[in-house]
């Protein structure tokens, strides 16, 4: 049978440049969870790969068409419409598409720490709910949006927003809603919530509301808040605020920004509003806080 790695018909695909990758790889702001490669093969006939040693990069193979298979620890699986696997890196493996009915399928390549956080799910096949079309399409979307800002660039704004977008892509495959069924909350929550904290830390500038969490997570508001109570012990938005006020403390002592300034900066309208919430937890006021740490940082 023919055996084909690439070069099917509407492909696309970017590779990122080993000092991109390496650049991400050294930075806090991105090296949790970063990018290698991604692509799409449409209807990829005769596709099949071989890696005896595995791969230095995690895997995701998303089929939206067709079906195909992956073997991992000498165990095959069927992989079909609307199912994802991850393959772990440095693991041998092989995987092909159907002779007949080849699969589409959407692929990622990313390192990270964070990938660890998949761990209890690499080598599964896994379905998805094939009903929520809407949250197919915007997945979709969101997958070929980081494509078009890799494409355009590779400087660290543009990375950083792909990396934010590949946490969320990762989360709308990984953490569909499965609402009620208690296994599978012990099962996702805490890798969940590990990516729902990233989503916030990389939020801090926005005005997000609960609801708009959620959301990007496909829980509803009262699910959503349940698992991060559950696992964090605080309400998400009294965490979200609190990452905030941790933010403009680096402001108020490496910055000139005045209280205002950077008050907007962590997505507050009302500086004093913003001044009230710091005071409550920091016992402090911002400028306060800025005169004794500023005097603090001159006698090291």
């Amino acid at each position: 049978m023919m055996q084909i790695k690439h070069g099917f018909q509407g492909q696309w695909s970017i590779i990122l440049p080993y000092f991109t990758v390496d650049r991400m790889g050294k930075n806090p702001m991105m090296n949790d969870l970063y990018f290698h490669s991604l692509g799409y093969f449409p209807n990829a006939k005769y596709h099949y790969i071989n890696r005896p040693e595995g791969c230095p990069e995690n895997i995701l193979i998303y089929c939206t068409k067709g079906g195909g298979w992956i073997e991992i620890d000498g165990k095959m699986q069927a992989v079909g419409e609307n199912q994802f696997v991850i393959l772990p890196a440095n693991k041998a493996h092989r995987y092909g598409a159907n002779e007949l009915n080849s699969w589409s399928i959407y692929w990622i390549h990313f390192k990270g720490y964070k990938s660890e956080l998949f761990s209890k799910v690499y080598g599964q096949v896994i379905s998805l709910d094939s009903e929520n079309t809407l949250r197919i399409d915007e997945r979709f979307k969101l997958f070929e949006d980081i494509y078009n800002v890799l494409l355009d660039s590779y400087d660290d704004s543009a990375l950083q927003y792909a990396n934010s977008g590949l946490a969320y892509f990762l989360a709308s495959i990984l953490y569909v809603k499965r609402s009620g069924d208690p296994k599978t909350e012990n099962k996702y929550g805490t890798s969940l919530i590990h990516l729902a904290t990233h989503y916030m830390n990389q939020n801090i500038g926005n005005k997000l509301k609960l609801s708009d969490i959620a959301r990007h997570f496909g829980y509803s508001v009262s699910y959503f808040y349940r698992l991060f109570y559950r696992n964090m012990g605080i309400a998400p938005m009294e965490y979200f605020n609190q990452l905030k006020v941790q933010r403009s403390c680096y402001y108020l002592i490496n910055s000139t920004m005045k209280v205002n300034q950077i008050s907007i900066m962590v997505g507050f309208d009302d500086p004093y509003y913003y001044s009230r919430l710091f005071k409550k937890m920091m016992g402090v006021s911002p400028v306060r806080y800025r005169a004794v740490n500023k005097q603090a940082t001159q006698l090291i």
